[in-house]
């Protein structure tokens, strides 16, 4: 009776004036408090100081220390004993992911009929390759004509830290020109004095190709040229070679826990984590974005929950399928690939459990964890009365919890009408996306006990008759 109480007065502090036998949770059997406590702190750490070495180069999507990440997931899923739910039993789900760059040769620019003029990079290539011979038309001259071949911009400002950031600077010039293609414009001269950031951005570009959504990147050649060449009104001859374009293959990295019930084990409870993050940077005495609490913690909870899942004699009664994404960090890009195309049926999926930065506690907050989304369904409340029996408490953080509902992998699954919800044991603190992400600063103690404490929140969730219900909020 008293556990009932407690149960009914955390509830209702949560929002809720209802509570029935369906979200409180049983004592954790004998059996599911040894896998629970053999989640240890040694091997936390072992799995996160591995995926957020400097080795694995930030885990940039695509990368091949991203393939590299994802062999390792599958090594360790296949170890805990889960089914590959790929084709063949494999534990891939591989897509095919195109990006591009510039031409590195065959780009020439003269004066019809006369010498050849310099240029100081190439930002972007056109569809297919260009030889033409065209006047010069400026931009607000182009802007006003039918048709203009060959426009050189009047002036583009961008910021000295764009040169970091080349997908920026693609975007602003596409956003720029857009007008400029549908007059028919086929090459884009942009005039660079000496201070320009151009030019160090179209290195950049030749030393990586880029996914570049559809929208952000420019629709015909931009090419560099310098200040005082003066190219307005001039008859150009201009050659250049089609933009590149590469197949690079791309791992969600999936694995099937089978249940013990013959009807509830039809139906999952999906954990995921993003295993990906923003790789190398340019410049600097520490050029690795390590990733480690965004998101190593996540993956390194899903790998402990599977090998604690896995090592029960008695499995839940709902099967548990875990997945680690690609491409989160370029726009949800792995999940949504998984949910247009999902391993397991979607109608049969009842909650996403996605584990997002649980190694750096709030003041206040260890060992205590955080759902996005809370007014949305009832999963909080019972992944809270579940996680209560590891000594862990999982709470409605109204200050950036709804915020950052749609900002993870869940929510590609919302959209398909899946109860899901990222769960976090930390905040966006100074090393977010930083170098200074490292391992090293994590609070390992704490981590292990969030993960304890997911995993006897998600028992509850995989053994309970009744699935996580939407609120239709």
């Amino acid at each position: 009776m008293i556990k009932q109480i407690q149960i009914f007065l955390l509830l209702f502090s949560c929002g809720t004036t209802a509570i029935s036998q369906d979200t409180a949770a049983p004592d954790l059997s004998e059996e599911a408090m040894a896998a629970m406590h053999a989640i240890l702190e040694g091997r936390v750490l072992s799995t996160i100081s591995f995926l957020a070495s400097d080795e694995m180069a930030g885990r940039d999507t695509p990368s091949p220390e991203l393939r590299i990440a994802s062999q390792y997931v599958a090594a360790r899923f296949r170890g805990a004993g889960l089914e590959g739910a790929g084709p063949g039993g494999s534990f891939f789900q591989i897509h095919q992911l195109v990006t591009t760059m510039p031409p590195e040769y065959g780009t020439a620019i003269s004066v019809d009929g006369g010498d050849a003029i310099s240029h100081r990079g190439l930002l972007s290539g056109g569809a297919e390759a260009i030889d033409l011979t065209a006047t010069v038309v400026k931009e607000s001259a182009a802007l006003e004509a039918d048709a203009a071949e060959v426009v050189c911009l009047d002036r583009l400002h961008l910021p000295p830290q764009a040169a970091e950031r080349p997908q920026f600077v693609l975007a602003s010039v596409a956003r720029r020109i857009r007008a400029l293609t549908d007059r028919k414009t086929k090459v884009v001269l942009i005039p660079c004095d000496d201070g320009n950031i151009l030019p160090q951005v179209a290195e950049r570009l030749l030393q990586k190709s880029l996914f570049l959504k559809d929208g952000l990147t420019p629709q015909c050649a931009v090419l560099l040229v310098p200040s005082d060449s003066n190219p307005v009104g001039k008859k150009l001859s201009i050659q250049i070679e089609a933009q590149r374009e590469m197949q690079n293959p791309v791992r969600n990295v999936v694995g099937i826990l089978r249940g013990s019930d013959p009807n509830l084990s039809q139906e999952a409870v999906l954990i995921s984590a993003h295993l990906d993050h923003i790789g190398v940077r340019s410049h600097g005495d520490d050029r690795i974005n390590n990733g480690a609490d965004d998101n190593a913690t996540g993956v390194t909870a899903v790998i402990s929950l599977a090998d604690a899942f896995a090592s029960l004699k008695t499995k839940p009664r709902r099967s548990i399928v875990f997945v680690t994404f690609w491409g989160e960090e370029k726009g949800l890009l792995g999940s949504k690939h998984f949910a247009e195309n999902p391993l397991w049926p979607l109608s049969k999926t009842v909650a996403n459990i996605n584990i997002e930065m649980v190694g750096r506690p709030e003041e206040d907050a260890r060992e205590k964890a955080w759902m996005t989304g809370w007014k949305h369904s009832n999963l909080g409340l019972l992944m809270n009365s579940g996680a209560q029996r590891a000594g862990v408490e999982i709470f409605n953080r109204t200050d950036v919890g709804e915020m950052l509902y749609a900002r993870s992998d869940n929510y590609s699954f919302v959209r398909k009408g899946v109860v899901a919800h990222s769960f976090s044991a930390g905040s966006l603190h100074a090393d977010y996306h930083q170098p200074s992400d490292e391992w090293e600063r994590l609070d390992i103690p704490h981590m292990t006990k969030v993960i304890r404490g997911l995993f006897a929140g998600a028992l509850f969730v995989a053994e309970n008759s009744v699935a996580p219900e939407s609120s239709g909020n």
